[in-house]
């Protein structure tokens, strides 16, 4: 079975849904329109991570992103981590990576009353990167985002957490270039602080839901399922609150691989070649090879040997 996906005009890249993941995962003011500019080869391509503990990586040095890191250098491409937390240069479990992210532990989606307190009268991941001016000084072709898992534990309504999205998305779809993207993760499992599966798939589902919306309006947002590269909480830590090493090291990978996916597609929709201007000439078709019926424990298609996860009704049919 072969899955088209479309890079450009309606619809999305991976099947109105999220996409990504190979290696050994277990399972300046602009309306950032669909396109692709960023080159496949040549330039350098600036990749921010951004989002709670998971993102700065607690419990483990440098977290998933040193994974991804190493992924991405490793298949040729150069990369430059951007964001104002981290440093240039870092080494962490014999991998050398740049550190440089926007990642809060403790952080929220945006700050409700109380709760900033812990964090020293911050815990706004919104407010946080605002003050920090941190998506317009680093100008990044990629946008990784995982944010919420705080949200769930404050016990926050989903409808809250969509309006928070939103709000979070419209700030940094303003300051980010022309054509570059955000990645919109779903939330590990987690026990810790009353998490619990039902409240969780709740939780995706309205990530899912808000990136879609954004998506279908012609926005440079994508859905990406974090949570289903994961084996439950098999992959998370003794805290049963953040990845274990293993964890971390399947969502870099998962993420190496949704970044793999679209500057390829970049290179397809430009007709095989690899333009640095991006401009694109193909027909904008990616071809996603042995999908299978598999559905992930919330919903999205497993493809390919390594799970790249497409989204399908829960029927498991395409559309």
């Amino acid at each position: 079975t072969v899955a088209k996906a479309q890079w450009g005009g309606f619809g999305d890249f991976g099947g109105f849904g999220g996409f990504g993941g190979f290696g050994d995962n277990g399972n300046n003011g602009n309306n950032n329109n669909n396109g692709g500019n960023v080159a496949v080869s040549g330039d350098t391509v600036k990749i921010m991570p951004v989002g709670d503990s998971i993102t700065f990586g607690e419990g483990e040095r440098g977290g998933y992103r040193k994974y991804l890191y190493s992924a991405l250098t490793q298949k040729g491409y150069k990369i430059d981590m951007v964001g104002p937390e981290g440093s240039n240069s870092a080494s962490a479990n014999g991998i050398q990576y740049d550190d440089n992210n926007a990642g809060y532990s403790g952080f929220q989606i945006k700050e409700i009353p109380g709760w900033g307190q812990q964090q020293g009268g911050e815990g706004s991941l919104y407010n946080k990167l605002k003050s920090k001016n941190a998506v317009k000084q680093s100008q990044p072709d990629i946008i990784l985002l995982i944010i919420g898992t705080n949200d769930m534990t404050a016990n926050r309504s989903m409808d809250a957490c969509a309006n928070d999205l939103r709000a979070l998305l419209d700030y940094m779809l303003g300051d980010m270039p022309a054509n570059s993207i955000i990645f919109m993760g779903s939330i590990p499992e987690f026990t810790a602080y009353g998490g619990n599966s039902q409240r969780i798939a709740n939780y995706n589902g309205t990530v899912k839901k808000v990136a879609d919306e954004y998506a279908n309006k012609g926005k440079n947002v994508r859905f990406a399922d974090v949570h289903g590269c994961l084996n439950g909480m098999a992959d998370i830590g003794g805290d049963q609150l953040h990845p274990s090493g293993n964890g971390y090291k399947k969502i870099g990978n998962f993420w190496a691989g949704v970044v793999d996916e679209y500057l390829q597609s970049i290179k397809s929709n430009n007709g095989g070649k690899e333009d640095e201007t991006g401009s694109g000439s193909g027909n904008g078709e990616v071809e996603l090879s042995n999908c299978s019926s598999k559905i992930t424990r919330q919903g999205y298609k497993c493809c390919s040997k390594n799970c790249v996860v497409i989204y399908t009704d829960a029927d498991g049919k395409w559309g």
